[in-house]
């Protein structure tokens, strides 16, 4: 769908699994409310909603919050010409993004560009500056190979002009991303992309940041679905570090989510005790720890039907072994009261 390109590119997003997920799910017109506790990188809500559901979403991250709030949550404000141009403003700054990410995580060049665009994005209140937020992120993710933060030695390189050095593979790419292109037709291209996931469905929605257990005491919803972080996983806090660093414009400790440990059975557990009040149950799931049989057992407890399946699905086809793409799978489950 077109409309996914507006989203961050994270690696556990689950754009090729909605079909999968919603097709186990009555529509709206049935069960209008779509509660989503794990935001994430936004293809569940963002699919709810193209699909005609009020959506109710959460994070704790602010990167995902702002998705939620220029995505979910706004059906009508769209980045215009005049708000791309604003970006080179010159605002004043604490210099974070050049001194602590480049060139590391990001060229110089780039550093100054993203640091002028995030003081502007803090500075317009509503819709405007939550679009520019998201722009930021999809415009840092832009700048790294296959959205990994994990390569330091390219940046350096393509910082450098050192591009003998770099692999022939990656070299026409890197080049592109990172020195031909000026930031103003990047970000006229994200934009665009932002652009198409703005709409309305003629219903309201909700975005809200905090503690899942606490999202989930008293809400009303006819669906709850959940993408916790998978057990014995790298957590998203690491994984994104420099993103949720740039939004803060200070340095962060990452602090690993519980769902993120090997021994997240019991937070599972407490996921679906605060959720009893909810008519119908929603949960992908996988990894290398945690069963389909052994989520199915935990699931019956509270609900009365349980339907499991497990789809075979790679997150990182590029990046992944023959044998590990054999086993690799994404569980489903739905829960009905």
């Amino acid at each position: 769908m077109r409309i996914f390109g507006a989203l961050p590119s994270y690696l556990g997003g689950k754009r090729r699994l909605v079909g999968a997920i919603f097709k186990h799910l009555p529509p709206p017109s049935e069960v209008p409310v779509f509660a989503d506790c794990f935001l994430g990188g936004g293809s569940v809500s963002l699919y709810a909603k193209a699909r005609g559901y009020s959506v109710r979403c959460n994070d704790i991250a602010e990167r995902s919050v702002a998705v939620g709030h220029a995505l979910i949550a706004n059906d009508r404000v769209t980045l215009s010409q005049s708000d791309l141009l604003r970006l080179f403003v010159d605002q004043e700054n604490n210099g974070f993004i050049s001194t602590h990410l480049a060139p590391d995580v990001v060229t110089p060049f780039h550093a100054q560009f993203l640091e002028n665009a995030m003081a502007v994005a803090q500075s317009l209140p509503g819709p405007k500056g939550w679009l520019l937020k998201l722009l930021c992120i999809k415009y840092l993710l832009h700048q790294r190979p296959m959205g990994n933060f994990g390569a330091k030695t390219i940046v350096h390189q393509m910082a450098e002009g050192d591009f003998d050095a770099v692999n022939p593979k990656h070299l026409n790419d890197a080049v592109n991303r990172m020195v031909l292109k000026h930031p103003l037709t990047i970000a006229r291209k994200l934009a665009m992309k932002i652009n198409r996931g703005v709409f309305a469905n003629g219903q309201t929605h909700e975005v809200h940041q905090g503690d899942v257990f606490d999202f989930l005491e008293g809400l009303k919803a006819d669906i709850v679905y959940w993408d916790s972080p998978y057990a014995g996983t790298q957590s998203y806090e690491v994984a994104l570090r420099p993103l949720d660093e740039m939004l803060a414009g200070h340095p962060i400790k990452p602090e690993r989510s519980v769902f993120s440990r090997t021994d997240s059975e019991d937070a599972i557990q407490q996921l679906f005790e605060k959720s009893q009040h909810i008519p119908i149950w929603a949960m992908s799931y996988g990894g290398p720890i945690v069963t389909l049989r052994r989520l199915e057992e935990l699931m019956s407890r509270y609900r009365r039907r349980v339907d499991a399946h497990a789809i075979k699905y790679t997150h990182l086809a590029a990046l992944a072994r023959e044998d590990s793409k054999a086993k690799c799978a994404e569980l489903i489950l739905i829960g009905r009261a």
